[in-house]
Parts: structure tokens; C-alpha cells; sequence
């Protein structure tokens, strides 16, 4: 069982430091090669809300903390506890009066775009291990990671046009690059639940993993310090060279999912697929 020091970030978010190979956690060191082999985890909290949903002041926490960790630790684990997360909190977004939706919802999408953002740019890799719903928003923080593993009882869920909104957090931008454009429109035109093993099959995951999600996190902990004991600097390059792909075109996108998402949120069309999902009905479209 891996040793860490834990810190609080927010009260729904923690930074677990594990010892690398000098036994020693990953904070603050002085020289490259103090780091060397350093793992951290992020943890997202679900409070007292179901399916780990977030808020803006947990997505500006997640954020700063990617930023802060990638001057200390060689490999990044992202993990949720009990579900990896549902994405929004809707019946944050619902509480907003109908007038301040779009602003509410363009606020999610700001601190959405940092956190994407910072896991990009990360100097090394990130992984997301899955356990539970990764659905809305949390499936786009998860594509957004560099390797993904599920647990096998783990269910992706683009989710967005159930409820009457375009997608955003990367989503159809990362599905296009994964899975091709026919694919991709099936997928958020249509929005099914995928299990582990067909993730695996289309692409969005590395592996699966059975046991219990105590193990399943340890699994995958082993994994980011094998990454994490390896030639860091590579791996730092090499990131960089696959991202070139589609280099100066990221940022482009989470921006049309800013504007398309925030006109979305103004309408008909969103009130009635928020209402249908929190009151457990299908949604009557126009």
C-alpha cells in the first residue's frame, strides 16, 4: 500500500503526495533530479452531492492545484471517489434564475477550460483512473487526461443533448480525435451509456481493471510511478509533440463551446431538458 502525504485544497478536492523513489513526497524540491519519480493524486470529493458534480470554486481548486503539481511530481493521477464525476452540478444550475443561467453556465465553462487547459500543459503524464459515471463534463476531464483507465464496472455517458445542451469541456473535440467525426456525431446525437470494456474497444481507454476500487486505485497508482521513474523529460516532449497535432486548436475549440453552450443555456430547449432530468421524466422537445 503506497504512503502519502495528504492536502486539502477545497473542501470537496485533496492532493495526495506518494514518496518517490527516495521516500520522500514531491513538494517543493529545488533540483530536477530531487523530483524525479515524484506521484501525486487528485481527488475529487463528492460532499454531500450524488455522482461527484462540481461547482466553479471545486473546478478554480482542481485547476490550481494541476498548475501548482506540475513543478513538483513527474506523473499526475485524477481520480473521484466513489463516482469519477457527473460533471455540472444541475440543481446548482437550476437554483440560478433563468435569466443568469447562460452567466452561470459560461462561469462552469471558464473554470472547465483552466482545469483542461492545465492538465495539458502539465509537463508530464496525466491519467484518469475511472471509477463509477464519467458523464457531461466529467467524461471531457477524463478524455483531456493522457491515459485513461477504467474500472470495469466504470460507465462513460456523454450526456449533453439528454438534458438540452451543447457539449463542452472538450468533448466533441477529443471524440472527433479518438473515435472520427461519424462516431462522434452517433455519440452526442444519441447519448448512450458505454461500458468499460466497449471504451476500451473505441478507444477512450487504456485498460480495465476489476477488484475492489481500493485496488483498482492502487493498480493504476502503480502505473503513474513506473511512468513517474522513467526519462521525465521524454515524456515531457513527447506530450508536447502529440499535442502539436492539433496545435492552436484546443483553445479555439473550448472557446465555440463557451459561446455555443451559454447561448444553449438561454433557451426553451435547455429549461425543459434541466427540468425532465431532475424531476426523473423524458424530456417533451418542441
Amino acid at each position: 500500500m503506497a504512503e502519502f502525504d495528504t492536502e486539502r485544497v477545497h473542501e470537496e478536492v485533496r492532493i495526495e503526495r506518494l514518496a518517490g523513489r527516495d521516500g520522500r513526497s514531491g513538494r517543493n524540491t529545488e533540483r530536477d533530479g530531487d523530483r524525479r519519480g515524484r506521484v501525486a493524486r487528485l481527488v475529487m470529493e463528492r460532499g454531500d452531492r450524488r455522482l461527484n458534480v462540481f461547482r466553479p470554486p471545486k473546478l478554480e481548486a482542481m485547476a490550481a492545484a494541476v498548475e501548482a503539481l506540475a513543478d513538483e511530481v513527474d506523473c499526475l493521477v485524477v481520480y473521484g471517489e466513489g463516482e469519477f464525476s457527473a460533471g455540472a452540478d444541475l440543481e446548482f444550475i437550476r437554483e440560478a434564475p433563468a435569466e443568469m443561467r447562460p452567466v452561470t453556465i459560461d462561469t462552469i465553462a471558464a473554470a472547465s477550460s483552466r482545469y483542461i487547459r492545465a492538465v495539458r500543459e502539465f509537463p508530464g503524464p496525466v491519467i484518469s483512473a475511472v471509477t463509477g459515471v464519467a458523464a457531461g463534463g466529467g467524461l471531457g476531464f477524463m478524455l483531456a487526461s493522457d491515459l485513461n483507465y477504467l474500472h470495469e464496472s466504470a460507465t462513460l455517458d456523454t450526456a449533453f443533448a439528454r438534458i438540452g445542451l451543447t457539449p463542452d469541456n472538450a468533448i466533441s473535440f477529443f471524440l472527433v480525435k479518438t473515435v472520427g467525426p461519424y462516431k462522434a456525431r452517433e455519440l452526442l446525437f444519441d447519448p448512450e451509456p458505454i461500458d468499460a470494456a466497449e471504451a476500451v474497444d473505441l478507444g477512450f481507454a487504456n485498460a480495465a481493471y476489476g477488484g475492489s476500487a481500493e485496488a483498482f486505485l492502487e493498480t493504476v497508482t502503480d502505473r503513474a510511478r513506473e511512468l513517474a521513474a522513467g526519462p521525465t523529460d521524454v515524456h515531457a516532449e513527447t506530450k508536447t509533440l502529440v499535442d502539436a497535432s492539433y496545435e492552436g486548436r484546443l483553445s479555439q475549440h473550448l472557446e465555440q463551446e463557451r459561446t455555443a453552450i451559454k447561448r444553449m443555456s438561454g433557451t426553451d430547449t435547455f429549461d425543459e431538458g434541466l427540468d425532465a432530468f431532475l424531476e426523473g421524466r423524458d424530456p417533451e422537445w418542441d
